[in-house]
């Protein structure tokens, strides 16, 4: 089953990415990391800030979103500090939008201590103010849809079952 988002999750939830060996383990260390692994835009090195990643020419193609259009893999990102902040929608829930990030605990990212490590973490949903989607994070999503409604028919299949299988050795109680 191709679920790349949640391979990519899985592989490195936990650990640090310093993708281009500069700054240590920064947030924007993660997106190209999953720029480059799931997205397929390979290697990305002129970008040092999450605050460069709209205008620089790697992420061009990526359509600027309203924060209330989110779906899971859109790249979001807060500009309301000095470096911005940038992360990776995971899920929506409550009014509060689950990212996988690096760095996040704004601490030291160089420290020892895995304070920075990739987590998923919660934030009101208007606390991001730019989402960025390229086109193949929809057809990644489109991917991911058709492996949970192949998984649905599956179950589907195994409850009939289960309910032919349970009708056939039931007791009826005739009412006269």
């Amino acid at each position: 089953m191709n679920r790349p988002y949640k391979a990519f999750k899985d592989k490195w939830i936990g650990k640090r990415i310093d993708y281009d060996w500069a700054y240590w383990f920064q947030c924007v260390d993660l997106i190209k990391q999953y720029a480059d692994e799931v997205l397929w835009l390979w290697r990305i090195w002129a970008i040092w800030n999450a605050n460069k990643v709209q205008n620089s020419s790697t992420f061009k193609s990526f359509s600027k979103l309203w924060v209330k259009d989110l779906i899971q893999w859109d790249i979001i990102i807060r500009t309301r500090w000095k470096y911005w902040h940038i992360a990776i929608v995971d899920h929506i829930l409550n009014w509060r939008v689950y990212v996988l990030e690096q760095n996040g605990s704004w601490k030291n990212s160089w420290n020892w201590l895995w304070d920075n490590a990739i987590r998923v973490k919660d934030y009101p949903i208007n606390w991001y103010d730019v989402v960025l989607r390229n086109e193949s994070i929809i057809h990644n999503f489109e991917n991911e849809l058709f492996v949970v409604q192949e998984k649905i028919k599956e179950y589907e299949e195994k409850i009939k079952i289960t309910r032919e299988y349970w009708e056939s050795i039931s007791y009826r109680f005739s009412s006269k």
